[in-house]
């Protein structure tokens, strides 16, 4: 997968099924889906609540795709001065 230039959709499921939410390359929200029987499963409150944490899963692994790996670094050397050399008397 590569992170620079990716166009790919990424779409997030609820753990219960009752919601997904798909976000577009730039961050924009493409599509949100509700099971069939999601209002019949839950009240609307929770519902609201399932929507923004799946919204924010969504948005969380689209920046993860954007953003560098991070890596611990080995610290660098400055580089050793070059030994002088002695001049020769002319």
């Amino acid at each position: 997968m590569t992170t620079a230039g990716n166009t790919a959709p990424i779409t997030v499921t609820s753990a219960d099924g009752l919601v997904s939410a798909t976000l577009g390359p730039h961050g924009e929200l493409t599509d949100l889906e509700f099971a069939p029987d999601a209002f019949d499963r839950t009240d609307p409150a929770r519902l609201a609540d399932t929507v923004l944490d799946v919204v924010r899963q969504a948005g969380q692994g689209r920046q993860a795709l954007l953003d560098p790996p991070t890596r611990q670094l080995a610290p660098v050397r400055p580089p050793r001065p070059t030994p002088r050399r002695a001049r020769r008397a002319r």
